[in-house]
């Protein structure tokens, strides 16, 4: 790796809080609403910086104070040797976009809450390193020897998106790239953003049973006890419907299937990949929404905002949407919706998703499967979690001797994974988004995600 890239941005999310910079002016009248007069309430850490190479600036996000009404923000953005460069933010915001920053600067980007004339409560800066959008010769080797990998095992496409910026595609002859491709079981990722917007939105809380809303698990002495959280990091117990074909979906009904889905364990005993637990989530949702079709608020909330357009989705006999497998889009919108996760549930400078709702979902740690979080799957070592007896984890999951899906690849990558080596990675040490897709068909038994991240990243 070069080592100008080593020195590219990161994100600094600080520990603590850094003390006020100024108190309150005047005498008595403590205690008023906007923070006149009084110690204004703390202000948390800056949740998220990004850099965005494209417009030499930065995207920054943090979350409101928890008590009193700022009258508004600024954010600062110092590095050495230039101009500090300033914004005011209006105080029902909690992100904005710099712009102007210098290519190949670090900057110090501060947040702080105005509380009337000289009242200001600041937390610890976050730093950021703006990059160039120039591939580097050992970059470009690298893409291509992964590109190269991915081909010969019959790929359709790669792509990498670095610092939310498109900088390598390949593509196979037959392959048309505007063309929607079938992700299979990646679909399954998607459940993480709904069920981050419906939570905001107070339809859903995923420490909630499922069978407060889907009453008919209610008798059940393992599905009464599931909630949302162990649904979707499938430790919720069920043991899939062997009515279930996902080969015959659109002949079923596969909300039924998951209102009748058995369950052998109880939750949190057992890691079982079982893809009806995702249509049980979106049935919960539909009722708890007032029957809105899932996709249908995905786009709304999620896809139309990242410019994620053109995606297609599978159906069963219901015109239920096949949330466990059934989404098609092109490559470079399926890596909008990972550079949307990679940057903590922000996009453009405003916040759609909670970034400890995004945190949750790349980060849990499943005590009945360490390797799959909620909806993605981990490079995190497994441990002595699994257990062969009763766990069942498919080959694309699969952690392998040393633990770990790719261990030459950082443990903090995650992905979305399906049939015929479909994948997702994010990399967040990395600033990288990657794709690579292939027929549903291709035979996988020689693909390894440690090789081929191995060689993108140049370790291989």
């Amino acid at each position: 790796m070069n080592p100008s890239f080593d020195r590219f941005w990161r994100i600094a999310s600080m520990a603590l809080l850094a003390g006020f910079v100024a108190a309150c002016g005047g005498g008595g009248g403590g205690g008023d609403e906007d923070g006149s007069g009084s110690t204004p309430p703390d202000l948390r850490p800056v949740t998220d910086v990004f850099a965005n190479p494209a417009t030499a600036g930065a995207n920054v996000g943090w979350v409101a104070p928890n008590a009193g009404t700022p009258t508004g923000y600024s954010i600062s953005a110092s590095a050495d040797g230039m101009p500090t460069i300033t914004q005011q933010v209006a105080a029902g915001s909690t992100s904005t976009s710099l712009t102007g920053l210098m290519p190949d600067m670090t900057y110090s980007i501060r947040v702080a809450a105005q509380y009337g004339s000289d009242s200001v409560s600041s937390a610890q800066p976050a730093v950021v390193h703006v990059p160039s959008l120039t591939n580097t010769p050992a970059q470009i080797a690298a893409y291509e020897r992964a590109a190269a990998y991915s081909a010969s095992l019959d790929g359709d496409a790669v792509l990498v998106m670095r610092d939310g910026q498109v900088v390598f595609e390949r593509y196979a002859d037959d392959y048309v790239s505007t063309d929607p491709h079938a992700l299979a079981s990646g679909t399954k990722s998607f459940s993480c953003a709904l069920m981050l917007a419906a939570e905001q939105d107070g339809l859903i809380n995923r420490e909630q049973r499922v069978a407060d809303v889907i009453t008919e698990w209610a008798g059940d002495p393992n599905k009464s006890r599931t909630t949302v959280r162990q649904l979707l990091s499938l430790q919720g117990g069920l043991s899939t419907n062997p009515d279930y074909s996902a080969l015959d979906v659109q002949n079923q009904d596969t909300y039924q299937l998951a209102i009748d889905d058995p369950a052998a364990y109880a939750p949190g005993d057992a890691f079982i990949y079982d893809p009806l637990a995702f249509q049980a989530f979106a049935l919960m949702f539909e009722r708890r929404s007032s029957n809105t079709d899932p996709v249908m608020y995905l786009r709304r909330k999620v896809f139309t905002p990242i410019g994620l357009t053109g995606d297609l989705w599978q159906r069963d006999a219901q015109m239920h949407p096949q949330m466990a497998g059934g989404a098609m889009m092109t490559a470079a919108a399926w890596a909008r919706y990972g550079q949307l996760m990679l940057q903590q549930g922000t996009w453009g400078g405003s916040r759609l998703l909670p970034a400890s709702g995004v945190q949750d979902c790349l980060r849990y740690d499943n005590p009945a499967y360490r390797g799959y979080g909620i909806t993605w799957w981990l490079n995190r070592n497994v441990g002595s979690s699994y257990d062969p007896s009763i766990d069942q984890i498919p080959p694309d999951g699969r952690a392998g001797s040393s633990g770990q899906i790719a261990p030459r690849a950082p443990e903090d990558m995650v992905m979305a994974a399906g049939t015929g080596r479909q994948r997702l990675y994010l990399l967040p040490s990395q600033r990288l988004v990657v794709v690579r897709l292939a027929p549903l068909a291709t035979q996988f038994d020689d693909w390894s995600d440690d090789e081929f991240l191995a060689r993108l990243l140049g370790n291989g």
